[in-house]
């Protein structure tokens, strides 16, 4: 209660910036989905802007639509959650039997593969996946399942800030 009367009083004043940190920390998952609304509905109902300081990044990535990552008092990175994303690119999964021999199938795409188990990670497209499939296929190895993987701000804040 003390999270929503803290916004409730910062809100009253109108103003065009509001500066939030943490604000869904120790809220129920009732209190946080509401808070997460309001956040992202307050620039275009009230035109405030609301600047997050949280290192829930999984909670950043559902209300933001600009992330700034500083690290050790420098910019790491400003822009949009997508352009963050597309830097990182995607990863293609795939869930197969004989993965040894699958990994050999993708390098005849191109594509290097990291094997874990029956699980196979390597960094391609979405378009990709349609050809991955059918080049497994006609080689005989069962696939079980194929997925594209995005990294998640957590990944990418891990990525940029460990260079430092």
């Amino acid at each position: 209660m003390k999270q929503r009367l803290g916004l409730a009083l910062a809100l009253l004043h109108k103003p065009e910036l509001l500066i939030l940190d943490e604000p869904t920390n120790g809220l129920d998952p009732a209190g946080i989905r509401e808070i997460r609304e309001l956040i992202r509905d307050l620039p275009r109902r009230l035109g405030v802007t609301v600047f997050l300081s949280s290192h829930l990044l999984a909670e950043v990535e559902q209300v933001a639509d600009h992330v700034v990552i500083l690290a050790k008092g420098r910019m790491r990175f400003q822009g949009s959650p997508d352009e963050l994303r597309a830097r990182a690119g995607s990863r293609l999964e795939v869930l197969c039997g004989e993965p040894e021999r699958a990994v050999a199938c993708l390098q005849g795409l191109g594509l290097v593969g990291e094997r874990a188990g029956e699980r196979i990670l390597c960094d391609a497209e979405r378009a990709m996946a349609p050809s991955v499939a059918e080049k497994l296929v006609a080689a005989g190895i069962p696939i079980y399942g194929l997925s594209m993987r995005e990294a998640g701000l957590e990944d990418l804040f891990l990525t940029l800030t460990e260079e430092l």
